[in-house]
């Protein structure tokens, strides 16, 4: 069938998907879902190749006439506004019936896997294709081997990057608020001659991600080269992984992973290996927090997990190093983007500003990679560590990697501003605080704003073991709107507050 192309000005969030006229889908023998050949008629560009779509229908002949078929400004853009295409209908790849092999419980070989990868990539596979594919590996999971070849399908699927020597990184399995170790740790490991090429991701569910609170200091979206010349020069960078062409496989199944909530282990480990492998770390450390609210809410779920995770980084040539860490209440005492940046910046100009969760759990995770990399004995890294933060070593490598990429290096903590609109909390009562609850904090710092609004979020004064009097500060809110404010409020309000007070009894019988 030959259709007049009409872009549309709208945005599907599938880069594969057309539309077309319920009258021309039913001629076609098609419906929404299903895949079409697009190409360009009388097209003389060298680029003029066949796409694979996936249908849409219209049911509107004021969206879509018949005979006209409607390209997204996130689908085809070489196609312009009038241009005749012709569409015509071809069955599932043959990576559809490998997914349908996992659906009933059978093993994937490598080759089967690279072809579900490469469909993926490419969208000759649907998201609902996907979906199954993800719940598959959830309900009959990965062994090691599908893991490992998913690891490295997922690698090939985008650049790697190789710096010229051994590149260390540090990653978290996450579910813990204010976790911006990651601002500490890099400049810590480069100050002492490693090369540590730090890609992180923005927030998704939490109300920051180390991209997030980095990109308060300096700029953090760069391509290829720009970041070859950061790493070269300061062997380092705190930059987002998502404007870098690493492992697209990997976002795409993302993509779906995430409306799904599901993150299945034989997924979350391919994942996590296939981002380092794509920057060429050869050592790893891994930080896996325990506790309720997080993935793992055990150490024996977070030990399993660990050697899991260590054979399949040793498979696909990673050494990779696992801490379980504590997850009962935030690490530090901010919780958003320009909050945390704020918080990490103060340490790393003032070791005794503290907080003391913020030091340790640094400190330790860089220990590690510190004696991975030969500059520490083994048990002796994080005392290293620690001296490279109080001596300020690590502060002046900040400063050169914010300079670097393009921020100030002179930026101050009281530069950095918070949202305009605030709102404190007091203890309404004496006592000492039994439980600091993440979910609470989570809930009340998106509902300010989070991440979006980088200037939002919200502060705990006194944490776990605490002792408080009646009228004490124990937690404020920021926001960049007085509404998003109230919000935040009235979850504060009926859920009694993230800060739980008690007295030495338990229960009265």
């Amino acid at each position: 069938m030959k259709l007049k192309a009409k872009r549309i000005n709208f945005e599907t969030g599938n880069t594969k998907d057309v539309i077309i006229n319920v009258k021309d889908a039913a001629e076609l023998g098609q419906k929404a879902g299903d895949r079409v050949v697009i190409k360009k008629i009388k097209s003389k560009s060298i680029n003029n190749k066949s796409r694979v779509a996936i249908l849409q229908i219209s049911y509107s002949d004021t969206i879509v006439a018949r005979g006209e078929i409607g390209i997204f400004v996130d689908t085809i853009k070489d196609i312009e506004d009038n241009s005749i295409v012709s569409v015509k209908p071809i069955d599932p790849p043959d990576s559809f019936k490998f997914i349908q092999k996992k659906t009933r419980g059978e093993k994937l070989t490598s080759e089967e896997i690279n072809r579900i990868i490469s469909d993926a990539v490419s969208g000759h596979l649907s998201k609902i294709e996907l979906a199954s594919f993800i719940t598959s590996a959830k309900i009959n999971e990965m062994d090691h081997e599908e893991m490992t070849a998913l690891t490295l399908a997922e690698a090939r699927s985008g650049e790697i990057f190789y710096f010229g020597m051994d590149a260390y990184d540090k990653h978290s399995t996450g579910g813990v608020p204010g976790n911006k170790v990651s601002l500490i740790i890099v400049p810590i490991v480069a100050a002492a001659g490693l090369t540590i090429p730090k890609t992180s991701t923005r927030a998704i569910t939490s109300p920051s991600g180390t991209a997030d609170s980095m990109e308060v200091l300096a700029p953090v979206a760069f391509n290829s080269e720009e970041l070859k010349e950061i790493v070269s020069k300061e062997k380092a960078c705190i930059v987002w992984g998502g404007a870098l062409d690493i492992s697209p496989a990997d976002n795409v199944l993302i993509e779906i992973e995430r409306p799904l909530h599901m993150d299945p282990v034989g997924l979350m480990i391919p994942s996590i290996l296939t981002k380092k492998l794509s920057m060429g770390v050869k050592k790893l450390v891994l930080d896996i927090p325990v506790g309720g609210g997080t993935k793992f809410p055990t150490p024996d779920d977070g030990k399993n997990f660990a050697y899991i995770f260590k054979e399949i980084a040793r498979n696909v040539g990673i050494e990779a190093e696992c801490a379980l860490t504590l997850a009962h209440q935030p690490i530090g005492h901010c919780i958003g983007p320009a909050i945390e940046a704020k918080e990490a910046l103060t340490l790393l100009r003032d070791y005794s500003a503290g907080p003391n969760s913020l030091i340790e759990k640094s400190t330790s995770l860089a220990g590690i990679l510190l004696e991975m990399g030969g500059k520490a004995e083994k048990g002796k890294g994080q005392n290293l560590a620690k001296e490279i933060l109080k001596s300020g070593k690590a502060y002046e490598k900040m400063k050169q990697i914010i300079e670097i990429q393009g921020g100030d290096p002179n930026i101050l903590p009281d530069d950095i501003k918070l949202g305009p609109y605030e709102k404190e909390f007091k203890a309404t009562k004496e006592g000492h605080i039994t439980e600091v609850n993440n979910a609470i904090i989570n809930q009340i710092a998106k509902a300010a704003g989070c991440p979006n609004s980088k200037t939002s979020g919200v502060e705990i004064y006194k944490k776990q073991g605490a002792r408080i009097k009646e009228d004490d500060l124990i937690f404020k809110i920021y926001s960049n709107s007085p509404s998003k404010l109230k919000r935040a409020e009235k979850i504060y309000k009926s859920t009694g507050g993230p800060i739980i007070l008690g007295g030495m009894m338990i229960e009265r019988i």
